[in-house]
């Protein structure tokens, strides 16, 4: 390894070229990385002083042709940059500074780009990009240098600007060249600190497929890359969309590929309940260490199934909409709305083991989704779930159909045996006092829904439902002025205002008069037909609001939970 500080000067010889691996990921900088690098790069030339942009690290593939192993988000940008100087400039002044050679050998593009964006950067320095309406990417950055250097040239001399950024004497950065026995990756992981840091997916991709052809060869880690990587993370802009959308995780967010390969390093005990996130990547370079070329390859092969399995995996968002009997859409929504992400390891492995049996799939969802509801209705911790869903992962490996769903019946209820998930009375007494408006939304959503799916007869809109109601009391916390013929007392108000029954969901928050009004003004609001729709409000037309109804209706609603999540199917 020999280090040295350089600028574009080490690009200009006429049979130097780089090469940006074909498993490196996309072009990621985005606007502040751009203005922060052309701001540096303008005081700097004003003040006439050196600038240090960060490390270059290269590996010699052939003579002088490199891979890099770092750097080429801001290679790249700063080539781009100088490609807008040079169409500003005239002719004579790009040939004095000999710019050409900063982008070409000869008729050859000097960096040659990564699959995922090599046209876009190819038709950037061949000038065929015209008017491309874009402000992200290798488009985006294009187009910001554009529009900035328009600016510039009225405050600065662009000529003197491109001498100052190319010449010998001004060193940019610190170029490291790495011998062909050297290891990149661990140089790669030290030094990679400034720009866009380097996410768990980046690391772990990098470490698979630069073992691979540590073993194998280039040609054969490309092939492996199409079939297992590219095909599955990388093949157009819409597949990255999806696998680098982030999701809340707790306290932090993380993309849905990290999600993937927590999930998978979960399930084959590469992560375990005492690691950190933060050392997944580290985690995975261990563990493939030393694997064989099978071994990497099966690795590759159970991701791509995994994804898929993902990707098929319903996507819950505002928009959504709901129907009792999409058993795997109510289960999803139920994690969704409790934040409950470490189960997905245990429900991929579930459904990976049990494609072809999906009334098995069901039956085991169906007990997870009761488990979860019921201790989130009995206030029972979920801090436990990173170590108990993997403990079933485990116990349900090689066994078969009906196996599977009594190990894990097995798995929750010896867990679960003292902590009164499953007690009857103790869940009744919950739903008769119900202070947490979050549950009690939830439970009176899919309690409309189970009641739809059972009234086949109703003429109204039964297809489906959105998750977008408040939560009402209708005998109101605020009792006193309106209700005190029914209620006598503050002790009496909270036996009943917080019962399951006394509840009902709206379109719409009334305001806080209308809340606290009558039951005659408050029925009427109701009645109106934006709320009426759902069957839990139209069951309340025509009645006085008593004591004796609100205890009726919450009777009625405890049945239906009970219906719902059928806690007698664990033997406590």
């Amino acid at each position: 390894m020999r280090a040295e500080t350089n600028n574009f000067e080490f690009i200009r010889d006429n049979k130097t070229r780089v090469i940006v691996p074909f498993f490196q990921r996309p072009y990621v900088w985005k606007k502040d990385h751009w203005k922060q690098l052309l701001s540096d790069l303008k005081d700097s030339f004003k003040e006439n002083r050196s600038i240090f942009l960060g490390f270059i690290i290269l590996k010699e593939n052939d003579k002088k042709i490199y891979s890099i192993i770092d750097g080429q988000q801001r290679l790249t940008t700063c080539s781009i940059l100088i490609k807008i100087l040079y169409d500003f400039l005239e002719q004579e002044q790009r040939d004095e500074l000999d710019l050409r050679n900063y982008l070409f050998d000869k008729t050859n593009i000097k960096i040659n780009h990564s699959k995922l964006d090599k046209k876009k950067y190819e038709k950037i320095i061949t000038g065929e990009i015209i008017d491309i309406k874009e402000e992200k990417g290798i488009f985006g950055c294009f187009n910001y240098f554009k529009s900035e250097v328009e600016r510039l040239k009225k405050e600065i001399n662009l000529y003197e600007f491109a001498k100052f950024i190319t010449k010998e004497e001004n060193k940019l950065w610190v170029i490291i060249y790495l011998d062909e026995n050297e290891d990149e990756q661990k140089i790669f992981d030290s030094i990679n600190s400034k720009g866009q840091r380097l996410s768990s997916t980046d690391i772990i991709k990098n470490a698979l497929f630069d073992k691979i052809i540590k073993i194998t060869n280039e040609n054969k880690a490309m092939e492996y890359y199409q079939d297992y990587w590219n095909n599955v993370f990388d093949k157009d802009e819409a597949t990255q969309e999806f696998w680098n959308k982030e999701v809340e995780t707790g306290r932090i967010k993380r993309s849905r590929s990290e999600i993937l390969l927590h999930s998978y390093a979960t399930i084959n005990g590469i992560f375990k309940s005492e690691h950190s996130l933060s050392h997944l990547s580290s985690l995975y370079k261990e563990h493939i260490k030393n694997l064989d070329e099978n071994k990497l390859k099966q690795i590759l092969k159970e991701l791509k199934d995994y994804s898929e399995i993902y990707r098929d995996f319903p996507d819950i968002n505002k928009e959504t909409t709901f129907k009792y009997e999409k058993y795997e859409l109510r289960f999803f929504h139920i994690i969704s709305v409790y934040n409950i992400n470490t189960i997905l390891p245990l429900v991929l492995f579930l459904k990976n083991l049990l494609n072809q049996k999906k009334s098995i799939y069901k039956e085991c969802l169906y007990l997870l989704e009761a488990l979860i509801v019921c201790n989130i209705l009995c206030n029972v911790s979920s801090k436990d779930y990173n170590k108990f869903f993997p403990q079933i992962i485990e116990k349900i490996k090689g066994k078969q159909d009906n196996d599977v769903i009594d190990s894990i019946k097995e798995a929750i209820c010896e867990k679960y045996k003292d902590k009164e998930s499953f007690d009857k009375d103790k869940i009744k007494s919950k739903l008769k006092c119900i202070k947490n408006n979050k549950k009690a939304t939830l439970i009176l959503f899919w309690i409309e829904l189970y009641k739809r799916e059972q009234k086949k007869d109703y003429k109204d809109d039964t297809s489906s439902l959105e998750y977008n109601y408040t939560l009402e009391h209708l005998l109101p916390q605020s009792w006193e002025t309106h209700w005190s013929d029914i209620i006598q007392d503050e002790e009496e108000a909270k036996e009943f205002i917080y019962q399951i029954g006394n509840m009902t969901l709206l379109k719409g928050k009334l305001n806080s008069t209308l809340q606290n009004n009558s039951w005659n003004n408050k029925l009427i609001r109701i009645d109106g037909k934006v709320n009426t729709d759902l069957l839990i409000n139209k069951e309340l037309e025509d009645k006085l609001w008593t004591k004796t109804e609100i205890e009726k209706r919450t009777s009625k609603f405890i049945d239906d939970f009970f219906k719902i999540w059928n806690v007698d199917l664990f033997e406590i």
